[in-house]
């Protein structure tokens, strides 16, 4: 990943294989808000409780159940059209950068949920350990969303 100026334009361009994984975490991300279990910490990670009271909680959730899934399918929709444009994503549009933001947010949010991620966690990666692959994964994808973010900063 490389974040540069084109034409006075921020400008996001991956290698093919991030561009891939992206596709597959969205599957992923995709699969888990379709079918997953109310009981399911990630999929809880994703949606919290606004509310303490079940029955308050309950009438939340029958209001904007429906919409706050809507948005979300329609960011992982848009940024999959990015995608399938190209490995070069122009975030000159703030629209386009904040889509992205919280797509990668809500990437971060399950995988770091499943991983059991801190406030805390600070931990050396080896590559070379079987089990770093989710690890680097989720590095790699707070590192992509630190450089979207600094696309809004002035």
């Amino acid at each position: 990943m490389r974040l540069h100026s084109r034409r006075g334009r921020p400008v996001l361009d991956l290698e093919a294989e991030e561009a891939e994984l992206l596709g597959v975490l969205f599957d992923e991300l995709t699969a888990l808000l379709d079918g997953g279990d109310a009981a399911d910490e990630a999929l809880r990670r994703l949606n919290p409780a606004a509310y303490d009271d079940p029955d308050a909680e309950a009438e939340y959730r029958a209001l904007t159940a429906d919409s706050l899934r809507g948005e979300r399918d329609d960011r992982i929709a848009a940024c999959r059209a990015d995608l399938a444009a190209g490995t070069r994503l122009d975030l000159g549009d703030p629209d386009t950068a904040r889509r992205w933001i919280q797509a990668l947010n809500d990437l971060r949010l399950a995988l770091g949920t499943r991983l059991g991620v801190t406030q805390d966690d600070d931990r050396d990666i080896d590559p070379n350990d079987p089990g770093a692959q989710p690890w680097l994964v989720y590095s790699w994808l707070t590192a992509l969303q630190d450089a979207v973010v600094h696309t809004l900063l002035p």
